[in-house]
């Protein structure tokens, strides 16, 4: 006879299914069936021009085309295969949840399963939208995730180095937005470890962080030396790319083949960035203070170690303030600022700290005494959702307006 398996198990399963039907409609409900220029540039940039930045996905697409029947130089080949990187993404996701739910303990599963449900609303139906679908940034996810998988499951972790390295080299914006799920939790590793264990860990922290750092550089300030020589031709490959076969993303261009800073072109999307911001921290009020209460309680630990640890942890996403100064997609940092933060409180949780989960635990029993209904804490990003890239959403733009004109 067929063992049963554990009632916990079978509740996960239960919970990541339904999860699932969520996933597929906020999806279906946000897809916008749109490959904008912005999204189609990149694929212009190839290392036939040198080791430029952005070049990765362009030279691995000019291979694929390369290898495989067909043509793929056109517009609809790359939003077919934007959509299958989506959906990898966000099968991704449900791999990682998986993982924590089943490295935590029992007793934290059920705070797990919130934790989740808040991430997914923010995640799910983050890249369908005509300003993110195709955009850079689903393959970073794609890698990040993958990474921060293996550092749960403790198994080739080694592999974060070169997934890193491929990350800056699609987008050298990596470093400040997506390093530090992996930077983080493999720094919590080398100051809870000892002996041999903390030494593998500050090997892999070392090569990742360096690696990194040294292709950003090169990449900030030594890849644009053929810049005027190829933009014309660059410029033809992305207009080929684009759904009319005429346009293309000026300002990319312009920063990434001729290094040019873009901050005066972008002002009037600076202009909506400083109006809606203070929008976006008036309705996420509470959540600001929900998380300061959260890591205060945590960082007073009276443990010295522990508290330097959670004093990283909360400071992990400052890495996306230099972004914020220089660049306008404020719609794509808010989401990688909760996105880290949530995913870094499961991941410390299936990681095995338990101060973490506990402290979990007491924040929402304090949610659950001052809130009448504490579902709507939850619920209440579902109002707010999705984030774009410019505008940080419909709900955030629309009071802005309302409120600075």
């Amino acid at each position: 006879m067929k063992e049963k398996k554990p009632w916990r198990e079978d509740k996960n399963v239960t919970f990541l299914a339904a999860l699932a039907v969520f996933a597929v409609a906020a999806s279906i409900r946000f897809f916008s069936r749109e490959l904008s220029m912005y999204n189609t540039t990149p694929f212009a940039l190839t290392y036939k021009y040198g080791f430029i930045s952005r070049g990765f996905m362009g030279t691995l697409w000019a291979f694929l085309d390369g290898v495989l029947p067909g043509d793929l130089m056109n517009y609809q080949s790359l939003y077919t295969f934007s959509f299958w990187a989506t959906v990898l993404y966000l099968v991704l996701l449900f791999v990682l949840f998986s993982s924590c739910l089943r490295h935590c303990r029992e007793e934290n599963q059920h705070n797990m399963r919130y934790l989740i449900c808040f991430l997914g609303i923010f995640a799910f139906q983050m890249f369908w939208s005509d300003e993110l679908f195709g955009r850079l940034d689903i393959y970073l996810m794609i890698l990040t995730t993958l990474g921060v998988i293996l550092i749960v499951e403790e198994k080739c972790e080694w592999l974060v180095i070169p997934f890193s390295i491929i990350c800056v080299m699609i987008h050298q914006g990596f470093v400040f937005v997506s390093a530090n799920l992996m930077l983080v939790p493999l720094f919590y590793k080398i100051l809870i470890y000892k002996g041999k264990k903390r030494r593998k860990y500050i090997v892999i922290f070392a090569l990742m962080f360096l690696s990194v750092s040294v292709l950003f550089l090169y990449f900030e300030l030594f890849s644009h030396s053929k810049g005027a020589e190829i933009f014309d031709e660059v410029v033809a490959a992305a207009k080929a790319l684009s759904e009319d076969g005429q346009g293309y993303a000026t300002t990319l261009l312009d920063h990434e083949i001729l290094g040019r800073d873009v901050f005066e072109e972008e002002w009037q999307y600076h202009v909506f960035n400083y109006k809606e911001f203070p929008t976006a921290l008036l309705l996420f009020f509470p959540y600001l203070v929900i998380g300061l209460s959260f890591f205060k309680k945590l960082i007073s630990n009276k443990d010295r170690l522990h508290r330097f640890v959670y004093l990283v942890l909360f400071a992990g996403v400052a890495t996306v303030l230099p972004e914020m100064l220089l660049k306008v997609d404020y719609g794509r940092y808010m989401f990688r600022i909760f996105y880290y933060y949530i995913s870094m409180v499961m991941v410390f949780i299936a990681m095995g700290d338990t101060t973490v989960a506990d402290q979990l635990e007491e924040t929402k029993e304090g949610i659950k005494r001052k809130i009448p209904v504490p579902l709507v804490v939850l619920f209440y990003p579902m109002f707010l959702t999705p984030f774009f890239d410019v505008i940080i959403s419909g709900a955030v733009h629309k009071l802005s307006v309302w409120f600075f004109g």
